[in-house]
């Protein structure tokens, strides 16, 4: 269902909430203002939103002029109920367009990461620089198992294309949905979460609210392919920051049972990506997992003004 037909609107943390219209969906952003300053993108991963990577802009905004997406399916954006990765590639380009962004720095979180190296990959000229956190996917695998995990991500897309019509969890109100959070990401702290619940639910039909992500952005998974995404890396050409957590296997593992006890097939991995690149270096953030933005924001972000201010 369309959302509310509202040209912009004002948002808390000193930014403005705009909305635009592309390919059939209404697209949701934050502008977090000093437009005179060099651009940044921020881009969120799979059922997160614009909102929850607030913390990065409000560390970054003194020195860039930074502009969050919610991408579709998420947060205040439409839920249009198709997800291929071109969709989400294209609205990227049509974000930067419709900001008259120039060369614009792309920060992107796992699946906007894939996002992010493709639009960086295609339109070279328009990136100045390309930061990924966790925004690779997982380590790939060897030939043998990739019949069986090409059939798991068709099973799990189609499983997503029918629940569309669904609504979702429901949940009493938003401090229980606050405790969900928490309760799955141990280091995230209260504020942030009150901030990602209250932007990131919606109204239950029956009561309470649930989630505003819409779960058939899964099928997003059956879009592309890994190999597909070691080729494009090596096409870009911007200096690159590839961002990971000393616990990040953790989440991948919660996936692949395979991967249990493989940190330094993990790690090999890595150096193996990191060199697919022209111009990149990795950062590792002590004690923090696949959502880095939630379990270290502090040291996130000084690890990106080391990258983006300093450098």
């Amino acid at each position: 269902m369309p959302r509310m037909n509202i040209a912009s609107e004002p948002d808390n943390d000193n930014c403005q909430r705009h909305y635009f219209d592309h390919a059939n969906c209404r697209l949701s952003f934050l502008d977090f203002g000093n437009a005179e300053k060099p651009d940044l993108i921020l881009l969120h991963g799979m059922q997160d939103h614009a909102m929850s990577m607030v913390e990065i802009a409000q560390a970054l905004r003194e020195n860039y002029h930074v502009v969050a997406l919610d991408m579709r399916g998420h947060g205040k954006s439409d839920n249009p109920g198709i997800y291929a990765m071109v969709h989400f590639v294209a609205d990227l380009r049509a974000l930067s367009r419709h900001c008259k962004l120039k060369k614009p720095v792309l920060v992107a979180h796992s699946l906007g990461g894939h996002i992010a190296s493709r639009y960086a990959a295609f339109y070279s000229e328009d990136v100045s620089k390309l930061v990924l956190l966790d925004g690779m996917g997982p380590p790939s695998v060897e030939k043998k198992q990739d019949k069986e995990l090409s059939k798991s991500r068709m099973r799990i897309a189609i499983q997503m294309l029918s629940r569309q019509n669904s609504e979702g969890r429901k949940m009493a109100d938003e401090p229980e949905a606050i405790n969900r959070l928490m309760k799955n990401n141990p280091k995230l702290s209260h504020g942030l979460a009150t901030t990602i619940v209250h932007h990131g639910t919606r109204a239950h039909s029956q009561g309470g609210v649930t989630w505003s992500f819409d779960a058939a952005v899964q099928m997003i998974w059956s879009t592309f392919s890994f190999d597909e995404s070691e080729n494009i890396w090596s096409w870009i050409e911007c200096p690159t920051l590839i961002v990971t957590g000393t616990h990040a296997l953790d989440h991948w593992v919660n996936m692949r049972e395979d991967l249990r006890g493989k940190q330094a097939f993990y790690e090999a991995i890595l150096q193996r990506r990191e060199k697919l690149f022209a111009d990149a270096r990795h950062k590792v953030i002590e004690d923090a997992g696949h959502m880095l933005h939630y379990d270290q924001p502090s040291a996130l972000n000084k690890v990106l003004k080391d990258f983006l201010v300093t450098t």
